[in-house]
């Protein structure tokens, strides 16, 4: 009986070990850190982490110390010991960490670091010591750094840095401090997307133009914007906040722009999503917010978007989740919470302000192809015209594109131009190939004549100089000018700007522009009637 007992159990454990390896796993054992607290007993909060190169983890936030150092608000672990950083900062927490040229920086609402002068709220660690930078501190808080185009961008709520205007926005390059214009709110999160500046806050979203540029976003989520994270496989923007809807749609707490168009991502999570609390982890979006039960209670969880539905991915958090990291192929979590549970309605473990979460690999669920166009329907001229296809995935092997009319392509680029000579509807493919992994999208287009839109044949548009390095003109020829605007396409066909047509010329400002091949698409009452190339050098 023992002999048969033991085969059972070897014959168990061969079927169990294969599905507890591909399986999530919870994990609160940070060696090398054996205690993190606060002397006064108040609630640790980790507001950020940053991840070194896989090499090193800083995490910042409110606490007093680590094991038996002091730390205040900030330190540094390698998986096996802890750095500190004299004794951290006084009177306050750290909101956001970044490394500059290997010089570590921080910012959040303290008072000074380590007591050095002119260190409050933006410190710059020497190697030694803390100290300020060349301007002196700033007037308030500090909420996010960025580095975009080897310049430092730093945002918050502050209006000077020393005696030197800077309204809630400002760079440094390393040897200056630069002025990029006024946002008159504060802002909370930055983000490079598509190869440009994004940032959010009090006013919504808005893209940087160069100089002291930004454009806001016309359409935008209907409250305060606390995080931005791209998605670079995808290129995908999540944008985090205290909103509950989207361009009219119901997206609480979280949304996503993709170049083209918003996309609400419903009520399920339905809490508001902090500054630092959102990461892409293999290829999924996951969020530090939580859920409303049916008793209207709200519960913290970690959430998982993996494209196209939303998922629990547990936690059962005491309190607030504030930071969200990958490091080391694992999400590192932070917050406010004194326990937590991956066990739902578990009893409650107690914790040090952050968990960490192991993920299986998901296979090709990473690739998430699209077919994005400016319109569905493109009308005949002449007998043809010509569509512009944009798939969102720039760094795969290949793209295969079927056009449903007998015409297929095997492209280098992710944007194609294919040319429509008869009316139907077509349902256009993208084969992308990503090393082993291979996905398909699909996008139904219309083709129509010409005469679907009133006075078609007297609508015209012309581009010069075209060529050109500088602003250039539009000049159109329509029947009227009600409801006229040009969309201009950028690179990987993201939108760039959008431009109403109210005369005969149209000025289009080429400011922040690179170098490359940009499409004007002519829009009359919403129907897109004319496409023209322009080559910006």
């Amino acid at each position: 009986m023992k002999i048969k007992k033991l085969i059972f159990i070897m014959i168990l454990q061969a079927f169990l070990i294969p599905a507890i390896s591909f399986s999530q796993v919870w994990d609160d054992n940070f060696v090398g850190i054996d205690s993190l607290y606060n002397t006064l007993g108040a609630v640790v909060q980790i507001k950020d982490f940053y991840n070194q190169d896989d090499s090193i983890l800083y995490i910042g936030g409110v606490f007093s110390n680590v094991n038996n150092h002091e730390a205040h608000g900030i330190m540094s672990w390698n998986m096996d010991t802890v750095k500190t950083y004299q004794i951290g900062v006084d009177w306050g927490g750290v909101l956001s960490i970044n490394l500059y040229f290997d010089t570590l920086l921080i910012g959040g609402n303290f008072q000074s670091a380590s007591g050095e002068p002119n260190t409050a709220r933006l410190a710059i660690w020497n190697g030694e010591a803390w100290q300020g930078t060349s301007l002196g501190q700033p007037d308030g808080w500090i909420y996010d750094f960025t580095l975009f185009h080897d310049t430092l961008f730093i945002c918050g709520d502050y209006s000077h840095i020393g005696s030197q205007t800077f309204n809630m926005i400002a760079a440094y390059n390393g040897e200056d401090w630069i002025n990029v214009g006024s946002f008159g709110m504060w802002a909370s999160a930055l983000e490079v997307f598509n190869g440009e500046l994004y940032a959010g806050g009090y006013w919504g979203i808005r893209k940087y133009l160069g100089g002291t540029q930004w454009e806001t976003f016309p359409v935008k989520p209907n409250d305060f914007v606390f995080e931005l994270k791209a998605d670079t496989i995808n290129t995908f923007l999540y944008v985090g906040g205290q909103f509950t809807s989207v361009a009219g749609q119901p997206s609480v707490g979280s949304a996503m722009w993709d170049g083209f168009n918003w996309h609400p991502l419903g009520n399920y999570c339905g809490a508001t999503v902090w500054q630092q609390a959102m990461e892409i982890y293999r290829g999924d979006l996951y969020t530090g917010g939580g859920l409303i039960d049916n008793d209207g209670n709200l519960d913290m969880y970690i959430t998982k978007w993996n494209g196209e539905s939303w998922d629990s991915i547990g936690g059962n958090f005491s309190s607030s989740i504030y930071a969200l990291e990958i490091f080391r192929d694992t999400l590192y979590i932070g917050g406010a919470f004194r326990t937590w549970d991956s066990v739902p309605n578990g009893g409650g473990i107690r914790s040090k302000g952050m968990v960490k979460l192991y993920m299986p690999d998901n296979g090709c669920d990473y690739l998430k192809p699209r077919i994005n166009t400016y319109a569905d329907t493109f009308y005949l001229n002449g007998g043809e015209v010509d569509v512009n296809l944009y798939n969102n995935n720039p760094y795969v092997d290949s793209w295969e594109w079927d056009f449903d009319d007998g015409g297929v392509s095997t492209s280098s680029t992710a944007a194609v131009e294919h040319i429509y000579t008869e009316v139907g509807e077509y349902n256009v493919q993208v084969t992308v190939t990503d090393g082993e992994c291979v996905k398909t999208a699909n996008k139904k287009i219309y083709i129509e004549l010409g005469n679907e839109v009133p006075q078609f044949e007297k609508i015209d548009m012309q581009i010069f100089p075209n060529p050109t390095s500088h602003d250039f003109i539009v000049k159109t020829s329509l029947p009227n000018y009600q409801k006229v605007e040009i969309k201009i396409a950028g690179l990987n066909g993201h939108l760039k700007s959008v431009i109403p047509v109210t005369g005969e010329t149209t000025i289009i400002p080429t400011k922040g522009w690179s170098h490359g091949v940009y499409v004007c698409n002519l829009f009359v009452e919403g129907k897109l009637v004319k496409v023209e190339k322009i080559v910006f050098e």
